[in-house]
């Protein structure tokens, strides 16, 4: 086995004298993060901030002059035009602007109004504000949404104090009314759990993707180019090269996809504080849970290697290889994505399914929940897996038929 090392060293020279090889695997992972959830962010950010200034056209029909001194900051900050019912409110016409964008509400008080709130009586009919509004657009939610707090406000209390004069008395019974502290909540958890729905998909597809490049070219690249044949007629041991390719496009995978989870872990924070309107998100691993990260990402690395190597192996060519390997990568992104929707409680079985599980067990460690043994689940299925196709790209390194593509 002493000529894995020059193989693996001849393999991270390839790679580290190629400037462009560099710039792709390290440099570009740290602009694309950073430039992505920065640019989230800060759009979030603005199209809140916009929905917030935006100054709405509001039609209402028949509002009670009552009702005015209740509407002076709503009318502040937005463009609203009282029309009266066959005067000068053209309903189809209104109705078309909110379906069209250019009015975000419509609103039609029943004749009366005042006169029937404050006449009721038990069993009467309960007077009904028709509003007219289009969800698909965010201005006109923004609108009604305001409408509604200022009814419901202070304008809906003055009724009911007037009707019932201590309003006290609807309330049988409150909630925390007295008690301040009752949200109890692990501020790094919850953390968590907003990167969990992430950071394991990202994880499990980076890696793959980086392993994915390179490991076609290492091996169905270099059988194209007939450099794999002189490589087998050294002296070299044929199961040492095989192994120092693999444990080079190992190293590439996990260096390349650290880069990616550090810029990551960096930005993500920052982009969702940005959409949230706060100035980050507090999260940190402790030693066990970086330990864990890492164990996981090794084996994952060591599996992916494997598979594509495998692939690489028994492909003639890098567009043959490629044609295989492009399906085992939409699984790959299936897999992680199934984690971003799970509410948690995850069976036993889960962690005996490849890839699946890596991404399960890297969600609970961010959010502090997984276990030893599911830990030991995870990674003894991918690395015996791993195993085991190493042994069959073992084999196929000594056959001339496969090789040599004969």
């Amino acid at each position: 086995m002493s000529g894995i090392k020059p193989v693996f060293m001849k393999e991270m020279h390839k790679v580290f004298k190629e400037p462009k090889m560099i710039f792709s695997l390290f440099i570009l992972p740290v602009i694309i993060s950073v430039g992505m959830y920065g640019l989230i962010g800060f759009m979030a950010k603005n199209m809140m901030d916009d929905i917030e200034a935006h100054s709405s056209v509001v039609y209402i029909q028949d509002m009670p002059g009552a009702l005015a001194p209740y509407f002076e900051d709503y009318n502040a900050v937005n463009q609203v035009d009282y029309v009266s019912l066959g005067v000068d409110a053209d309903e189809d016409s209104i109705k078309t602007g909110i379906r069209d964008g250019s009015v975000d509400l419509y609103v039609v008080f029943p004749q009366n109004f005042m006169e029937d709130i404050k006449s009721y009586e038990a069993g009467s009919p309960i007077p009904d504000i028709a509003t007219f509004y289009n969800p698909s657009e965010d201005y006109s939610k923004k609108a009604k949404e305001d409408f509604e707090a200022v009814m419901n406000g202070a304008f809906k209390q003055d009724i009911l104090e007037e009707r019932l004069g201590d309003i006290q008395i609807l309330n049988v019974f409150t909630l925390d009314a007295n008690n301040p502290a009752s949200v109890i909540v692990d501020t790094n958890k919850a953390s968590g759990k907003m990167l969990a729905m992430l950071l394991p998909y990202l994880i499990t597809m980076l890696l793959f993707a980086g392993t994915m490049s390179l490991g076609s070219d290492a091996i169905a690249g270099e059988k194209e180019r007939g450099t794999m044949a002189s490589m087998l007629l050294t002296p070299v041991n044929r199961i040492s090269i095989a192994l120092g390719k693999m444990l080079a496009l190992t190293v590439f995978a996990m260096l390349s996809a650290a880069v990616y989870i550090v810029v990551l872990l960096v930005t993500m924070p920052l982009g969702i504080g940005m959409l949230s309107g706060e100035g980050g998100m507090s999260f940190a691993l402790n030693v066990g849970q970086i330990v864990m990260v890492a164990v996981i990402m090794l084996i994952l690395a060591f599996f992916y290697v494997s598979v594509v190597s495998v692939i690489s192996v028994f492909a003639k060519d890098v567009k043959e290889a490629g044609s295989y390997i492009s399906p085992v990568y939409i699984v790959v992104i299936i897999a992680g994505m199934m984690t971003m929707f799970s509410s948690g409680g995850h069976e036993t079985f889960e962690y005996f399914i490849p890839v699946y599980n890596s991404a399960v067990a890297l969600g609970e460690i961010f959010t502090g929940e997984l276990t030893v043994p599911h830990f030991l689940m995870t990674i003894g299925t991918m690395l015996v897996l791993g195993l085991v196709l190493s042994k069959v790209i073992a084999s196929a390194f000594n056959s001339e038929k496969i090789m040599f593509n004969s």
